[in-house]
């Protein structure tokens, strides 16, 4: 009397693509061994995360950046599923991507700076899926600033040769809490011989004070003359700087 029995195969990739194999079946009797021919395809679970890393302009204490662009990719052959978008330090973000990412898709993350103390600050940006390689991340850095300088350059147009401008002033303030060092104000550049600074800034700046630089244009010969006005101190970012130009005549 007939009988019959029955085999369960299961598919269970190593690596992505094409896999094949065959399931043999020996017995004794005639027609032994019978083959059934196995196939099927591994599914890849990859994605891309770009930039590797992102780093922030000069950025005041309590103000944020414009923001800055991560564009995470799938280059697998299945969707990819994710569970978390993150960021660390003082860094922030917003981002347009689904919960499932399709194949050949990508979405983009936001990214934005709040520093809320001076100096060097550094985070990361961390995507959570069930790609290869999660979490995928991107290392953000940036400065801070309490120091604002103002205004940022100084045209002093047609100036006879070995004559002076009249002063403008350059304004520099402390928007921080702390005190603050300057340690000098000094101008470099090509030309610093035309241009020379008067202030009432001393070596310290207590927070919230400001500070007035008076710079003056003496064109040393004719055509175009400039230099660099710069405040060095601990708030941040320093030099401070302020681009001088002029034209002797």
């Amino acid at each position: 009397m007939g009988s019959s029995c029955n085999i369960g195969v299961i598919f269970d990739p190593k690596a992505g693509g094409p896999r094949a194999a065959t399931l043999n079946l020996n017995y004794q009797g005639f027609g032994s061994p019978q083959t059934v021919a196995l196939s099927g395809t591994g599914a890849v679970s990859t994605v891309t995360l770009k930039p590797a890393n992102i780093k922030f302009a000069l950025q005041l204490v309590g103000t944020t950046s414009s923001p800055q662009t991560a564009t995470l990719t799938n280059t697998g052959t299945v969707a990819v599923n994710i569970s978390n978008i993150a960021t660390t330090g003082a860094f922030s973000q917003t981002n347009n991507c689904p919960p499932s990412l399709p194949v050949d898709s990508d979405c983009q993350i936001q990214v934005q700076f709040t520093p809320v103390t001076q100096g060097l600050a550094t985070g990361s940006l961390s995507v959570t899926d069930d790609a290869q390689g999660s979490p995928q991340k991107v290392v953000l850095s940036g400065s801070a600033t309490v120091v604002t300088i103002s205004p940022l350059d100084i045209n002093f147009g047609n100036q006879a040769v070995g004559t002076h401008s009249s002063p403008v002033p350059v304004q520099v303030k402390n928007v921080g809490k702390s005190s603050i060092k300057i340690d000098e104000i000094t101008i470099k550049g090509a030309d610093p011989g035309d241009f020379s600074q008067t202030n009432n800034c001393g070596h310290s700046m207590s927070g919230g004070a400001s500070c007035t630089i008076q710079v003056t244009f003496t064109p040393q010969a004719k055509g175009k003359r400039s230099a660099t006005l710069e405040v060095i101190d601990n708030g941040g970012g320093s030099p401070q700087k302020v681009a001088l130009t002029g034209t002797g005549t």
